[in-house]
């Protein structure tokens, strides 16, 4: 069975112009690959125990989507090995595995998964924010945060005396 990539799934969300079509797109491809990518991205608590930033990996950008060694749909019940800490895996060997994961899928999946790991999918797809994947699927991500405002200096703004 061929089914539609993460990445094409998001693809085709930029696609559309009207939040409500986005909305759609992602409810008609929900599925708990894409909710865990979602989540992942969205909910700050899920931190990855892998540095940030794209480590170097082999890139087959020549392989057509779908024709990979393997597939995010297959790789991501494994993903536990990068947010879980596991005293029987070291640092070094947990990179490792990340590599050869992101080698053997697509290169647009690997790309997709070193967003998510860095919390930045919506650098690669904008239409992909926190307010819709919050209206799309209500419940799934933690009310967001909210942003305080700058705090003033104490003593405000001093005053300076007017010349009479």
């Amino acid at each position: 069975m061929n089914r539609t990539s993460i990445p094409q799934i998001f693809e085709e969300v930029e696609k559309f112009p009207s939040k409500q079509a986005k909305i759609e797109i992602l409810r008609r491809y929900d599925n708990q690959i894409l909710r865990g990518i979602l989540e992942l991205n969205f909910i700050p608590e899920y931190k990855m125990l892998l540095p940030e930033g794209f480590p170097p990996f082999k890139k087959d950008d020549k392989t057509p989507d779908g024709y990979s060694e393997t597939n995010l749909f297959t790789e991501f019940r494994r993903m536990y090995i990068w947010l879980l800490p596991d005293p029987n895996i070291s640092k070094a060997k947990r990179e490792q595995l990340w590599i050869q994961m992101l080698e053997g899928i697509h290169w647009k999946e690997a790309d997709l998964l070193n967003h998510v790991k860095d919390k930045k999918l919506s650098e690669l797809y904008k239409s992909v924010t926190y307010d819709l994947v919050s209206e799309a699927f209500p419940g799934m991500l933690p009310p967001k945060p909210v942003e305080e405002a700058p705090k003033k200096k104490k003593g405000g703004v001093k005053q300076v005396p007017l010349a009479g």
